[in-house]
């Protein structure tokens, strides 16, 4: 398989490998913050030497061990201007499934981007030979619970008193999935995947 993070593009939008300046852009707002969980929804400035911290060695050699760990790392970037992330992680060779994260800038929430850039890579992932693709989000995180719905993610798992919120409270973990076949069926891309293939 290729673990390379390739241009991918929708109607309105370009996923791609990013600069630092576009993670910084990207990050600018703290996210834990921003999911709303525990009644909490603040816009929180990153400290950007965290964000850079993760490119010692620079882009490339960030990219290279993303390749190696089976990793892809795309930038969402509408007229030039990044607003967004998409990460996969947690790969299981064993099953053909990986996990993905995303977040969008705060700026750009309520435009139907992340959906769009979502369904894009998931598109993507399926071409390469992934079976299925699971996506996470905390309770009280309204906003990726309602792009998970969109997109059709089913429920998977939760795992019960996943985090301690900074007030005391436990915070459940709500594992959603998507498998190939329920993607195809509802997009009605068979035809097209095996064409391309």
């Amino acid at each position: 398989m290729n673990y390379e993070t390739v241009e991918l593009k929708t109607k309105r939008l370009i996923i791609k490998k990013g600069q630092k300046e576009d993670f910084l852009r990207v990050y600018e707002y703290d996210f834990n913050k921003l999911k709303n969980v525990d009644g909490e929804c603040k816009l929180v400035k990153n400290d950007p030497n965290k964000i850079l911290s993760l490119f010692n060695g620079g882009i490339k050699k960030y990219y290279s061990k993303l390749k190696k760990a089976h990793m892809f790392d795309w930038i969402v970037y509408l007229d030039n201007e990044p607003i967004g992330n998409i990460l996969t992680t947690d790969e299981d060779p064993k099953n053909m499934m990986i996990e993905i994260i995303y977040n969008l800038h705060p700026s750009y929430w309520g435009n139907g981007y992340m959906p769009e850039a979502v369904a894009c890579v998931i598109d993507y992932l399926f071409k390469l030979g992934y079976e299925s693709i699971v996506c996470a989000y905390l309770d009280g995180n309204l906003k990726a619970k309602r792009t998970l719905t969109k997109l059709g993610f089913k429920p998977y798992k939760i795992n019960e008193d996943a985090f301690k919120s900074k007030t005391g409270n436990m915070i459940d973990e709500y594992k959603t999935i998507m498998t190939k076949e329920d993607w195809l069926s509802r997009t009605q891309k068979i035809s097209k995947l095996k064409d391309s293939l």
